[in-house]
Parts: structure tokens; sequence; C-alpha cells
């Protein structure tokens, strides 16, 4: 059966490039993050007197630079997990790690409206837009090789469980005619040997 080919690849060649690019934008995106991350304001607030939903936002704006540094470390583990996954033909890797792009990705962007606006110069925060949304966007243009394999993945299995399915009920079959036909032709045997009838 001839495989399909998207912008010249394969979904397999295609899944494997795309563990490839998660890992390449995730170090870039630490090289690059970590100095407007690290530059934020993090001011005192007073935890009594303030709403709950500053407190958490005044959370994220002084954790921004940990909580990046921890979803990129998981995000190339599970990279690395894809790549595995592609090898072993797992569907659970793969659709684990679309999950988790997503995932990835949204935090990814709260943390840039919460911290963009702490950036003084304008071509800064211009620059790290750019970075996100073209990133978003190669990694839905991978996502689509990525879920395809899975379909393509799931399919095969679902098949192969059938036909070995089929299989076992045929063999299962085979035997008790067999068995029949045994019993059968050792009751013919006995019957000529008494010298009864044997219908």
């Amino acid at each position: 059966m001839r495989q399909k080919h998207w912008c010249g690849m394969t979904a397999k060649t295609g899944t494997v490039l795309a563990g490839v690019f998660t890992i390449v934008a995730t170090d870039m995106y630490l090289i690059f993050e970590q100095k407007p991350l690290r530059s934020s304001h993090c001011t005192e607030v007073d935890q009594w007197n303030e709403s709950v939903i500053l407190l958490i936002r005044q959370f994220l704006i002084c954790g921004s630079l940990n909580i990046v540094l921890f979803l990129s470390c998981i995000t190339i583990i599970i990279s690395c997990l894809l790549m595995y996954s592609v090898y072993a033909q797992m569907c659970r890797g793969l659709v684990v790690c679309i999950i988790w792009i997503c995932f990835y990705e949204t935090v990814n962007t709260v943390l840039q409206i919460l911290t963009n606006s702490d950036t003084s110069i304008g071509e800064v925060r211009v620059m790290r837009w750019f970075g996100l949304v073209s990133r978003i966007f190669m990694h839905c243009f991978w996502m689509f090789f990525v879920t395809t394999y899975a379909h393509i993945i799931y399919k095969s299995k679902a098949q192969g469980n059938i036909i070995f399915y089929n299989r076992c009920i045929s063999t299962a079959q085979d035997y008790t005619l067999s068995q029949i036909k045994e019993v059968h032709f050792g009751a013919s045997l006995v019957a000529q040997v008494v010298g009864a009838p044997y219908s």
C-alpha cells in the first residue's frame, strides 16, 4: 500500500520531525525568554487585602521563569517520548504529546500576556509575540502529522486485533470439527468390532 505524502513527507517522517522541532524550539524559547522573564516586575502584595485573581496573577508573574523552565523540561522529555512512540508504534504516546503541546502553549500564552506589559521596549514586545505566534503556528503544522500517524497506528492495530480474533474463531471451529470427526470415526470402529450397526 502506497503511503500518502503531505509537503513531501509521510505521516511517520513528519511525526519524527515534530519531535525534533519541539526540542529545538523549546531550547530557543528558553534562550530568548530568560532575560524578559527575569526582568518582569515582581512586587510584594498584601495577601489579606488583595483579591484572589490578583494574587494568582502576581504568583504567575513572580514565578514565570521557574514555571517556563519546569514546563520546558517536561516538553523535552515528552518530545523524546514522541520519537520513541514512533519507533514502538505507541498510539497512546502520540496522544499524550498532542494534549501536552496544547497545554504547554496555552500556559506560555498566559504568561506572555502577564509579563509582556512589563517590557518597556516596544520592539522586544513585538519580537516576543512574533516568536510565540510563529511557534504555535508551526506546532499546529507538525501536530497534523502526529494526529494523522496516531490515527494510522490506531487503525492498523484495530485491524490486526480483528484479524487475530477471526483466526482464533476459525482455529477453534476447525479444532471442533476435527474432534467431531474423530469421535464419529472412533464410534464407527467400535461398532465394526462389536458388530453392531452404527448410524
